[in-house]
């Protein structure tokens, strides 16, 4: 009878341990880094304190980044995903975790307040990314998408389809599919288009396209100010053992021959969300040349 409990047990164990190595490859891969950073940023990890991000900061799992006026930053992900976080902003990265070698995953998040631009990776072309706000929930496939929230006055009067809708959350899809869902509607976006949601319960507006000026009035919320470089130079910073980034890239590395580019802007060299922001062609012409590197 012992040498039997005895051999349960080993089996047992022996099953534990074979289960526990992709299980802690996994949870290796459940982090982000920052790119590029402009101050003040910071981040606060569950249970601890505030923290000023800089150029290479591990950025854990349920951890609540927040910029002030003058601050923006550019978040990696290791399943070459990437967030450029505008001024004024508020988010938590409330699930991440992604297995390279299946190149999928999962990944959620909140947004409370601000704008950002999302950049879709391995998990967004395998599943659907989710990321909340105070008023609906945003499903994205394989895409790219910019979030303002709440809409400034200013904005408001820059295009007739946000007239009297200041306040509100404006969503706009450039690459891919992104639905949105309230306590009352659903709507899904097609490449060019933008909604904008008053309230949880009220629906979600007709699909619309933004007007240049309404455009180039987002891009410059994303665009760092005179004298901030997002903390990369030009040239290379030693990157700190993150390997998840498109060919040719490393936390802090720019690509040769390019110039420095802050937050908002590429800063790394990743496509920027306009190719020519204050152009009067319509938008899906602009969508063209903001596809995401090719993965391999």
């Amino acid at each position: 009878m012992e040498w039997r409990s005895q051999s349960f047990f080993t089996r047992l164990l022996t099953l534990l341990l074979s289960t526990a190595a992709p299980l802690t490859q996994a949870a290796a891969q459940s982090f982000a880094k920052v790119g590029a950073v402009n101050p003040d940023t910071t981040g606060t990890p569950p249970g601890g304190s505030a923290r000023t991000l800089v150029v290479g900061t591990d950025v854990v799992v349920r951890e609540t980044i927040r910029t002030s006026a003058s601050g923006s930053s550019h978040i990696l992900f290791p399943d070459q995903s990437t967030v450029n976080i505008g001024p004024n902003s508020e988010l938590v990265l409330d699930e991440y975790v992604y297995d390279p070698n299946a190149k999928s995953g999962r990944m959620r998040a909140s947004v409370f307040k601000g704008v950002l631009r999302y950049v879709g990776g391995q998990i967004s072309h395998n599943s659907e990314v989710t990321v909340t706000t105070p008023s609906a929930i945003l499903g994205i496939r394989g895409g790219i998408f910019t979030l303002l929230l709440p809409v400034p006055a200013s904005l408001a009067a820059s295009d007739p389809n946000l007239r009297g809708r200041e306040g509100g959350e404006l969503v706009i899809n450039h690459f891919g599919t992104v639905t949105i869902r309230n306590g009352v509607s659903q709507v899904t976006l097609r490449p060019g288009e933008a909604v904008v949601i008053g309230s949880a319960n009220q629906p979600i507006s007709p699909p619309f396209k933004l007007a240049a000026a309404a455009l180039t009035q987002i891009t410059q919320m994303q665009t760092s100010g005179p004298g901030q470089h997002g903390g990369v130079a030009v040239g290379s910073i030693p990157a700190s053992g993150f390997s998840g980034l498109p060919p040719g890239y490393s936390v802090g590395t720019l690509p040769p021959n390019r110039p420095g580019r802050p937050p908002g802007t590429g800063p790394l060299g990743s496509p920027s969300i306009f190719s020519n922001p204050g152009a009067t062609s319509s938008q899906n012409s602009q969508i063209q040349s903001v596809r995401p590197p090719s993965y391999p």
